[in-house]
């Protein structure tokens, strides 16, 4: 890298966004990106490289220089799978009790609206960009422009939140969590899912992972395991109710749950030696607004 491009580096995070600590020397510097690893655990970009006209026009908000008509294309692949996905990522929520409206934060081309629907919720979403929008709208669905440190929404409106990679884009996470934590009534549930920093192929050549690099190095600024993320939402107003899928949903239809109770001998050990062996691209984790 030369030496203008990196005097072309920008400050994205001034200091760490769990604990505050000053930043260290770089963890890992891939060229564009300056990567810090606090004490804390915690893993966050501290500097990258402009990317000329096409910068997002506020922090945490890719906007559509990011996330363009050619990324959704891509993204659209699998859509049954997808929404079958955000069918068990809600369930998964609804075991803490919260019940009422639904807001998918980073709502993309609707598929947690759509699983939402058909598991007869009432549901809105927001997304940062307008190709995400049109096309929820175009679905029938209740989708709005903004943020996440803006939501377009009332205080206490919402029984339960979907973030599905969307809280790692944000640089100021402290922020997002007080805006989410505006917008959900006492008791709601917010449901997490975040790469996962202990993955193997991530943690073990960090210098060669995705995690670090080209489109998701640009719109990443956090990498979280589940203790960091847990201390982060405690820290924040909430209470971390579970960490990593459910094995069995009381909210799911009854021939759901008995697959679930067959399959749960398999599961277990599959889920522990799944773990063991950072072999967790991401996780997830549901947390209660107290």
């Amino acid at each position: 890298m030369s030496a203008a491009a990196y005097a072309s580096r920008r400050v994205v995070i001034e200091s760490c966004p769990l604990c505050a600590a000053p930043p260290q020397r770089a963890w890992l510097d891939t060229g564009p990106f300056e990567w810090v690893r606090c004490d804390c655990g915690l893993v966050y970009k501290r500097s990258e490289t402009g990317s000329g006209p096409d910068d997002r026009a506020s922090p945490g908000d890719a906007g559509d220089g990011h996330y363009d008509p050619a990324y959704f294309e891509r993204y659209a692949r699998r859509r049954r799978r997808r929404i079958a996905k955000s069918r068990r990522q809600i369930l998964d929520a609804l075991e803490t009790g919260a019940q009422g409206r639904l807001l998918d934060v980073g709502c993309s081309l609707g598929y947690t609206l759509e699983a939402a629907r058909s598991l007869g919720l009432d549901a809105a979403g927001v997304d940062a960009s307008s190709v995400a929008i049109a096309q929820c709208a175009r679905l029938g669905f209740d989708a709005r422009s903004g943020t996440l440190d803006a939501l377009p929404f009332d205080d206490g409106a919402f029984a339960v939140a979907i973030l599905k990679h969307v809280f790692e884009h944000t640089p100021a996470p402290r922020a997002a969590l007080a805006e989410l934590r505006r917008v959900l009534r006492p008791g709601g549930a917010a449901f997490f899912a975040v790469p996962h920093l202990g993955y193997r192929r991530a943690s073990q050549s960090p210098q060669r992972s995705r995690f670090f690099r080209g489109e998701a190095g640009r719109a990443h600024f956090v990498y979280y395991s589940p203790q960091t993320l847990s201390r982060l939402l405690e820290e924040e107003g909430f209470r971390v109710a579970s960490v990593h899928p459910r094995l069995l949903h009381r909210r799911a239809p009854f021939v759901h749950q008995l697959a679930e109770v067959l399959a749960m001998p398999l599961r277990i050990p599959l889920r522990s030696a799944a773990e063991a062996l950072g072999l967790r691209k991401e996780f997830w984790l549901t947390a209660v607004r107290k």
